[in-house]
């Protein structure tokens, strides 16, 4: 983290030390380098305030974040819109202002030669250090190192990379990976040069070494990485996954699911932290909507001993909250309703409210994608009533709205705050998700900055535990591996998320209910520690249940996201936030808990393994909470 500040420090200091050098230029060229003694003592009043807006701009615009040794095209092209949109500010000035304001009233001629000098010095200091990079890059590459392309810049390529990056006797000339939307990015400071297929000419072009597979073992039958005609001439080594170097191997087919059903998880083989109920929160009332689903009845089973809780849903039949003993608790009172239908209830139940959290929502893929406009309407219209409905509480302190990991995109691998939203082609209904979700963020946040509203932004990264119930992959590959019906994995299986248990993700809400420091602010939310393939994770479960159950392959039905990581920094530094459960002492939980509870779920065990929408008793107009 410092050394990325520093970073970020010194590349402001230079480009704010280009822009003063451009501004004094601009008086010297446009006065011929006799600069009358007034406008001498304006370049000196105003040096300082038009370098700090430049540099505020730039950092509006993201320059900062850029690394200039990766400075690309659309680089160029927003740092011009960047210099181009400040220098109209100087330039209304000059237009707008009267003759008496005259040091304020730069000349139009230093306003033009400024604009031109502080951007072709800035763009010429990312040049440099691009070109000082590339040929640092060769003078090492030309040194007794071994050059390496690796393929698939997925999590184990990535992986692969960074303790390549590190190590002073190799030299990693780039990926080659099947995903367009990879190709010609820059992934753990290595590039994407192309797809699988040019890796022939790739190793002759960039003279390499040796070639490193680092793709999942589901998508390497059938790979080819030879020329038409002739093989590769240079050696190709497959760099084994975790859980090869482990042995763990999926179990053969034959199992039956009552066998597995009856066996108690071995115990000393996972070590399972204690769950940790502890928060400072007493006496509140607090408002949870979807609190009949999976994650607001867990928040709210620790919520409930010492507070009065409101619990608003569509139904509290066959959901998640009936597995817990909220129902008959004397501190939780449910209320049935929605929030596009109950205006008046919910607007009753916010005035009555000293913390909201707001976990309502149509989720779920398939549910999505076959239902855009009711998941467009309840995600962004319900939201915008619940906070017109805040607004005039008065005694509020928090409220937690509920976004997603999928504003990140098709490639979020270890995305923070500040990393670019990005959502796919309209065409697309997967994506209406996303879209209600991130309209939602800018909503909530444009309350918290005009009416001062107290909220805090939370973006699960693929939540689970038990209790859950829907359309979720977790689930499907539990009842499946418990029945001993086959997996079925989308695609290639290469698909990779991190996973995060449900009294982690529960801890990091406590903190986002409890610390100060957490208004106005979004946290992404999840276990970069539990990172997985799909395929690997539905080995894992195979595993941990002792199943035999095979794992199948089959085609996604809707448009995937390749990866999605998070970064924890934020949530470390402002909550406090530390994940305590391994993925496989949170799976073992997970599957024991899903094994005790068998005949709620055995009837339709078969239908879920299939990728059914729903679970017994989950209507289709039911809101769930979000993953």
């Amino acid at each position: 983290m410092i050394e990325k500040l520093n970073n970020i420090t010194m590349r402001s200091v230079i480009e704010g030390v280009i822009i003063a050098v451009g501004f004094f230029f601009a008086y010297q060229v446009r006065y011929d380098g006799n600069v009358p003694p007034f406008h001498i003592y304006q370049f000196w009043v105003l040096f300082i305030p038009l370098a700090v807006g430049r540099l505020a701009t730039n950092a509006l615009f993201g320059l900062h974040r850029r690394k200039w040794c990766y400075v690309d095209g659309p680089d160029v092209i927003r740092a011009a819109e960047a210099y181009a949109i400040f220098s109209v500010v100087p330039l209304l000035l000059r237009l707008t202002l009267p003759t008496k304001w005259t040091l304020f009233r730069i000349p139009m001629g230093v306003i033009a030669i400024e604009f031109m000098i502080s951007l072709l010095g800035a763009l010429s200091a990312r040049l440099l250090r691009q070109t000082l990079y590339h040929r640092n890059g060769a003078t090492v590459a030309s040194r007794d190192v071994r050059r390496m392309l690796l393929v698939g810049a997925g999590i184990h390529g990535v992986t692969v990379a960074e303790e390549m990056v590190r190590n002073k006797g190799m030299h990693v000339v780039g990926f080659v990976d099947d995903d367009p939307l990879k190709i010609g990015s820059v992934i753990a400071g290595v590039r994407v040069l192309g797809p699988i297929s040019t890796v022939p000419e790739i190793v002759r072009e960039h003279e390499v070494d040796e070639v490193l597979v680092c793709i999942p073992p589901a998508a390497r039958p059938g790979l080819n990485l030879n020329g038409p005609g002739s093989p590769l001439s240079v050696r190709t080594t497959v760099v084994p996954t975790l859980d090869e170097i482990l042995d763990a191997e999926a179990p053969a087919n034959g199992s039956s699911s009552s066998t597995l059903l009856a066996r108690p998880r071995a115990e000393g083989k996972v070590q399972i932290p204690a769950p940790s109920t502890a928060t400072s929160i007493r006496g509140k009332t607090i408002l949870i909507t979807g609190g009949a689903g999976f994650i607001g009845s867990s928040l709210a089973e620790k919520l409930a001993p010492n507070n009065q809780l409101l619990l608003f849903d569509l139904t509290f039949s066959d959901k998640p909250v009936g597995f817990t003993r909220l129902l008959k608790h004397p501190n939780v009172r449910t209320i049935q309703g929605g929030l596009l239908e109950d205006g008046g209830k919910l607007r009753g139940l916010c005035q009555q409210a000293d913390m909201v959290v707001h976990a309502a929502a149509v989720v779920g893929v398939n549910r999505v994608c076959s239902s855009g406009r009711e998941t467009l309407e309840t995600n962004y219209v319900g939201t915008s009533r619940l906070l017109q409905a805040l607004e005039q509480n008065k005694k509020l302190e928090r409220l937690i709205y509920f976004s997603t990991s999928e504003v990140f995109g098709v490639n979020s691998f270890r995305v923070d705050e500040n990393s670019p939203a990005s959502v796919g082609p309209i065409a697309e209904s997967r994506w209406s998700y996303a879209i209600a979700k991130l309209a939602g963020e800018h909503l909530v946040q444009s309350y918290y900055r005009e009416t001062g509203l107290p909220i805090a932004i939370v973006r699960p990264f693929n939540i689970f535990g038990p209790k859950r119930t829907g359309d979720h992959a977790m689930l499907r590959f539990i009842l499946s591996a418990l029945s001993g019906q086959p997996l079925e994995v989308h695609g290639d299986g290469s698909q990779i998320r991190s996973w995060c248990y449900i009294e982690d993700f529960c801890s990091a809400l406590l903190a986002m209910l409890e610390k100060p420091q957490a208004v106005g602010e979004d946290f992404n939310i999840g276990v970069p520690g539990n990172t997985v393939t799909i395929y690997e994770l539905a080995r894992k479960i195979v595993a941990l249940s002792e199943s035999k159950a095979p794992i199948t392959f089959v085609e996604s039905p809707f448009p995937d996201i390749s990866i999605r990581v998070p970064s924890l920094t934020k949530a470390e530094n402002l909550l406090g936030y530390k994940p305590l459960y391994d993925l496989d002492s949170a799976l073992t939980l997970t599957i024991d808990w899903y094994r005790r509870h068998w005949s709620f779920f055995s009837n339709n065990a078969r239908s879920v393994a299939a990728g059914a929408h729903h679970v017994r008793g989950l209507t289709s107009r039911s809101v769930a909470n979000a993953p």
